[in-house]
């Protein structure tokens, strides 16, 4: 009787465990301007279609410039250049996942 007991509860606990499988979260994009990057609380606002948007960055965001990686401080001088936000949303907060940093031009960096 003992036995068929701890089989019953080791058969409804290893079920339980594996009814519920984790939801892969859904992963959006967002292209538009950096308007401004805050390091303090590691938020980026871009301007698209004459809204700003702001994301959340974490440890694992990935910043890139072009094809090479960056640093996160590197978008507090990116301000006014195209970028593309890879994010998922956490409750109401967007994560940004990826964020790509158009890289200027040689002609547009000696126009100016």
């Amino acid at each position: 009787m003992k036995k068929l007991l701890i089989l019953a509860c080791t058969l409804a606990i290893g079920t339980a465990a594996f009814a519920a499988p984790a939801k892969k979260p859904v992963i959006a994009h967002l292209a538009g301007t950096v308007d401004k990057y805050d390091a303090a609380s590691r938020t980026l606002a871009v301007k698209h279609g004459g809204k700003d948007t702001t994301f959340q960055l974490n440890d694992q965001s990935q910043v890139m410039k072009g094809k090479a990686k960056a640093d996160a401080s590197a978008l507090t001088a990116s301000t006014g250049q195209s970028v593309t936000v890879a994010y998922v949303m956490d409750g109401a907060r967007r994560v940004a996942e990826r964020i790509d940093v158009a890289t200027m031009h040689a002609a547009v960096a000696k126009k100016k």
